[in-house]
């Protein structure tokens, strides 16, 4: 496994995670929507490049809430979607959908086409057709009750007209329209107040306001789009038909959704809405195409944290030009060295960039990119994904070519770069004081630990002063009370907080604590499968020690865990058998407590078993077949193993079909399994 792309991947999602922290739960992004989607793009694109890595795909959406209103846990998750930058990704988009389907091209799949709202996603609760709670998308887990400030938004009925069900959750966009942004920002000046930097930020923060006084001076609309749970009572066989029933219930939907019946249809609509952009009372940051039908939509399922039946078409890009200032070298928890251009500030999409990434000293030497240069960035919708050249004409007289850092600008070490590897990094490793604060922020992050009060600023700080050195010294740091008290910024108040964070989480899930060692190719994903794998930590623990021989029964078990290769099973075993690393871990442990992760309660025959799939499937595609089976609680192994509990087998099976009859292992059909699904859906 290429240990470049894994450390690519990991940057990546750990900018992503900040980032998102920053936009949903602080409403202060640093950097503007653009940026961020191409943080995203970066990482999907080279998963899609790379197949081998798809057990690392975004799972989640959003970000953590914060602590001002009541929690409310989504009873159906609050998605996200997959984003598309060409007609090229939406005819891939639609092969996959036939082909996960296995529908011949000559059926007619009907496409709803909607301009994608940029504003705040909400869910609606009705209880016979009253207004029960409105409530934020949060993390698409956990969101935020925000009832009271949602009903002075005349847009949303707080009782449903003409024929309603029981239960109803209807889900929207809360948005302002521009005319409305204008005049608050020009009422914010005159009021010596914050600006906003756009109008999406601009409805986030009127919503999550406590004074309801404020939120009914901001004008705020709503537009409905989807559904979320509903009673029986509810039926509708389309997202059309699911349109018109919001429409006699009194709620309001876009005014240019239209119906595509193929390809060209999708295209029609994307001219029609690219000319009109301009002109609409409100921001849109793409186009959003769905599958129709209610049924194939239910059928395609949901990936881990988009729908398979729905897609976001991101706008063409638009370019502008500014000075790159300076050239900063970011060192990361894994030493790798990324080059940050600090830029002439320039507004783009109502956000004010400042610094972008330029990804790694060739893409730099390719560009010929110089401190003092005029650059163009390429700007698609809200994003600013990347530096596309230089203005030659406009470079400054004697500029200088750019200079590799040979030493780490954090410890002095020597850097190095392979032959053929993009990244160049630090190896110091926890002799670098840069990584090691990468390492202690990771540690203490949101899908970590998740200690409030604990930001970066301040691991910094605590760093630098020797109060914190390594993962066990942030749970004794209450000996060091005195001394944070006298900090500037901090104060006995603020210090007793965090202190009280720092011991309300001693307690952390097996998968939470796997993810916040930092084991190089170990993310949330990887980390839970362990966790339901070997259902406790002592367990895990122990088989790591014996997986240091490769021959060994706990290596072999190790690596047929789906999704987990050599490679990730070689930083598994090499960090559990590593002297400087235990002697870090086994501190922690005294301060700590690891729980089990809780799996869903699921009966069925494969319920816990490790099932590996082989052959052609003529029912369904490989990957509904492994979702269902995972629906059923079973584990997918990708290899036959003696731990293996059944082998399904298609047409044409290979060699996993004569490993598992050596084995004994049960064999069961394409025709068994759907027999046994239709039996748990009836």
């Amino acid at each position: 496994m290429n240990i470049e792309i894994l450390n690519k991947l990991k940057l990546l999602k750990d900018k992503i995670n900040y980032h998102n922290f920053r936009y949903h739960t602080k409403d202060d992004p640093e950097i503007s929507d653009f940026q961020f989607d191409e943080l995203c793009k970066q990482y999907d694109d080279i998963i899609s490049s790379n197949p081998a890595f798809n057990f690392l795909e975004r799972k989640t959406v959003g970000d953590k809430i914060s602590n001002k209103f009541q929690k409310y846990h989504h009873q159906k998750p609050m998605g996200s979607l997959v984003n598309a930058f060409s007609f090229e990704d939406i005819n891939d988009f639609i092969e996959r959908t036939y082909k996960f389907l296995s529908l011949k091209k000559e059926f007619l799949l009907e496409y709803t086409c909607e301009p994608k709202i940029d504003g705040l996603s909400i869910s609606l609760l009705y209880l016979n057709g009253d207004l029960l709670n409105a409530v934020t998308r949060g993390d698409g887990n956990v969101g935020e009750i925000v009832t009271e400030n949602v009903k002075t938004i005349s847009d949303i009925p707080l009782k449903l007209t003409g024929k309603y069900p029981k239960f109803i959750e209807i889900r929207g966009e809360i948005f302002m329209k521009k005319t409305h942004f204008e005049e608050l920002n020009k009422l914010q000046i005159e009021n010596n107040c914050k600006i906003f930097a756009n109008s999406r930020n601009a409805a986030a923060g009127s919503i999550r306001q406590k004074d309801v006084n404020i939120i009914k001076q901001r004008k705020l609309n709503f537009l409905a789009f989807t559904i979320g749970e509903y009673t029986e009572d509810f039926k509708f066989d389309t997202q059309i038909d699911l349109l018109r029933r919001f429409k006699e219930m009194g709620l309001i939907t876009n005014e240019e959704n239209y119906l595509a019946r193929d390809i060209n249809d999708i295209k029609e609509f994307y001219k029609k809405i690219l000319l009109k952009r301009n002109n609409l009372d409100y921001e849109i940051d793409g186009l959003v195409y769905k599958v129709n039908s209610k049924i194939l939509q239910e059928r395609l399922g949901n990936l881990a944290r988009a729908p398979r039946w729905a897609i976001a078409h991101k706008l063409p890009v638009e370019i502008v030009e500014t000075i790159l200032v300076s050239i900063e070298t970011q060192v990361g928890r894994t030493g790798a060295l990324t080059p940050v251009g600090r830029l002439e500030p320039i507004r783009v999409g109502g956000v004010l960039v400042s610094n972008v990434s330029l990804h790694n000293e060739d893409e730099i030497f390719r560009k010929d990119i110089r401190i003092g240069d005029t650059i163009k960035i390429q700007r698609a919708g809200d994003v600013i994904p990347q530096v596309l050249g230089v203005v030659k004409e406009k470079r400054v007289k004697d500029s200088n070519i750019y200079s590799v850092p040979k030493h780490c600008p954090s410890c002095n070490s020597i850097t190095f770069k392979p032959e053929g590897e993009a990244i160049r990094r630090c190896l110091a490793g926890i002799n670098c004081p840069a990584q090691t604060v990468e390492k202690l922020k990771h540690f203490v992050s949101k899908n970590a630990f998740n200690i409030d009060g604990l930001g970066e600023k301040l691991i910094e700080m605590l760093f630098k002063e020797d109060i914190i050195k390594d993962f066990a010294d942030i749970f004794a740091i209450k000996k060091h009370k005195d001394k944070l008290e006298e900090k500037v910024g901090l104060g006995k108040l603020s210090v007793s907080n965090l202190l009280n964070s720092i011991e309300s989480k001693r307690k952390i899930t097996f998968d939470k604590l796997i993810y916040a060692l930092g084991i190089r190719q170990v993310g949330e994903t990887n980390s839970k499968l362990l966790a339901l794998h070997y259902d406790t930590f002592e367990n895990f623990r122990i088989e790591m020690v014996k997986a240091v021989d490769k021959t060994s029964n706990s290596f072999q078990e190790l690596v047929s865990i789906d999704q987990i290769g050599e490679s990730i099973a070689e930083d598994l075993v090499l960090y559990f058998n590593t002297n400087s690393n235990l002697i870090i871990f086994d501190k922690i442990l005294n301060y700590i407590t690891i729980e089990n992760i809780k799996r869903k309660s699921v009966v069925s025959p494969y319920t816990d078993k490790v099932v590996v799939l082989t052959g052609a499937l003529n029912n369904m595609s490989r990957d509904e077949a492994k979702q269902t089976l995972q629906n059923l609680g079973a584990k997918v192994s990708s290899t036959v193993s003696k731990n293996t509990d059944f082998l399904i087998i298609g047409d044409q099976p290979g060699s996993k079909a004569k490993k598992a009859k050596e084995l004994n292992i049960p064999i069961v059909s394409e025709e068994e399994l759907v027999g046994i699904i239709q039996k748990f859906n009836d």
